[in-house]
């Protein structure tokens, strides 16, 4: 629905006719709305497509409000040339809040609240004085009368010249520094989509440059400006996509060790469905215990019964089956942010891929297991010298009478011995005869 209001504003305006110096605002306002509607359509819910549909919207309404304003100058058209002027402000904030959540959605730490406040602060001013007084009607174009006050007074001149060109500079400035910052503290995959956001953001200060020497004028390197909101998109989709292949492939590439791929798997997930936390559950259904968790905790996870039974839109689960049988789940806490088709997909895949995670880990504790078996580590001294004696071939009733015990004491000693060494019970082999032999062995 945004979209198709935008796109109705966008070609009123130029119905009006061709302004180039109004040109880069219907650029601007098809590019914000049209990516932000595909990033909320791969990812619903998303911020930064909240943001980047949001000064769509407010470019739009700016453009049109120009092309009336500044090509028709009749009184019928001031309230229109008045919305085109005071949003400036507005998209501009919105445009630098977008920048500075970019890619995820999210400020790069918790400090940076106070700066969107003083962003939203400085915003509300100037958007004031500019809808009461005509402050910036003289550097728009805009040729109408301003609806509100013919004239400004002269300490809303002075306010305006203060505080609004000195908070524009200080915006795009904001723009740098939180690229910077992030690329300082995130990985490889979020430094490729900041660097697509730096490559559309190039291309567009070149045109400037090339405009004003061979032109003398900046206008090549607005209307490029429509690229940078293009390849934001494309870096926040992209890196998506890169980012399920990074947790689908995430095996083959980290040769992780037998002990660390639940773990290394969940961290996996984590990074691919931009989550809080996963947790990887191994075991039937009400009887399941943790074996991957990311990030790590020292909390004891349980089981509190069958998944899925929340409320809370933000945790997601999958369960886990092999061959048929389910055998665990995974459980994904996003923030009560909803899951997108493509990342529904994703997790079903990964959720495929646990299975072999599970089964794996499985084995490697059966293996585990018949390792430790047939090791006298872990047995009493008593039960040592029992061994002993059952090393020599001698029957629990020899040993009862060598060691001077009864027979009801020696038999459970030796069935400890059995335990302890992880000699089971089977048909196909004799116990006694392992054990000595393990014992030999020592």
């Amino acid at each position: 629905m945004l979209v198709s209001v935008v796109v109705v504003l966008v070609t009123a305006g130029f119905a009006r006719g061709l302004w180039l110096s109004n040109l880069h605002n219907g650029l601007l306002a098809l590019a914000f709305t049209a990516v932000g509607a595909y990033v909320l359509f791969q990812r619903p819910g998303h911020r930064e497509g909240v943001l980047l549909i949001a000064a769509g919207v407010v470019e739009a309404v700016m453009f049109l409000g120009r092309q009336l304003g500044g090509l028709d100058a009749s009184a019928a058209n001031r309230w229109w040339g008045w919305l085109g002027v005071w949003p400036v402000v507005v998209a501009l904030a919105l445009i630098t809040v977008a920048v500075l959540c970019f890619p995820d959605g999210r400020l790069p730490s918790p400090g940076w609240r106070w700066v969107v406040a003083a962003v939203v602060a400085i915003t509300g001013v100037c958007a004031g004085l500019s809808a009461l007084w005509p402050v910036e009607y003289a550097s728009t174009g805009v040729s109408t009368p301003h609806p509100i006050n013919a004239q400004s007074p002269a300490w809303a001149v002075r306010w305006w010249s203060a505080l609004a060109h000195p908070a524009y500079v200080a915006f795009q400035v904001l723009w740098v520094v939180a690229l910077v910052v992030r690329w300082r503290t995130v990985g490889g995959r979020t430094r490729r989509q900041l660097t697509w956001l730096a490559g559309g953001a190039g291309i567009s200060a070149v045109a400037l440059l090339v405009g004003l020497a061979g032109w003398g004028t900046p206008r090549a390197g607005v209307l490029a400006a429509a690229l940078i909101p293009i390849a934001a998109g494309w870096a926040i989709v992209h890196g998506q996509h890169a980012a399920a292949y990074d947790a689908l492939s995430w095996l083959s590439r980290g040769g992780a060790h037998a002990t660390d791929l639940p773990g290394e798997f969940a961290r996996a997930v984590g990074q691919a469905m931009a989550a809080r936390s996963v947790v990887v559950w191994a075991g039937p259904p009400g009887a399941r215990h943790a074996v991957g968790v990311w990030p790590e905790t020292d909390e004891t996870l349980e089981d509190h019964g069958p998944f899925g039974t929340d409320d809370d839109p933000g945790r997601h689960v999958r369960s886990v089956s092999l061959r048929g049988e389910v055998v665990g789940a995974i459980s994904v806490d996003r923030m009560r942010e909803p899951l997108s088709v493509a990342d529904g997909r994703l997790l079903d895949d990964l959720a495929a891929q646990a299975g072999l995670v599970i089964e794996h880990e499985g084995l490697s504790a059966d293996l585990a297991a018949q390792r430790r078996a047939g090791r006298v580590e872990g047995l009493s001294p008593r039960e040592q010298e029992v061994l002993e004696l059952m090393s020599r071939g001698l029957s629990n009733a020899a040993i009862s009478q060598e060691l001077h015990l009864s027979i009801k004491t020696v038999e459970p000693l030796v069935s400890s011995i059995f335990t302890k060494m992880g000699l089971h019970p089977d048909a196909g082999s004799n116990r006694r005869v392992l054990a000595a032999l393990a014992y030999l062995r020592g």
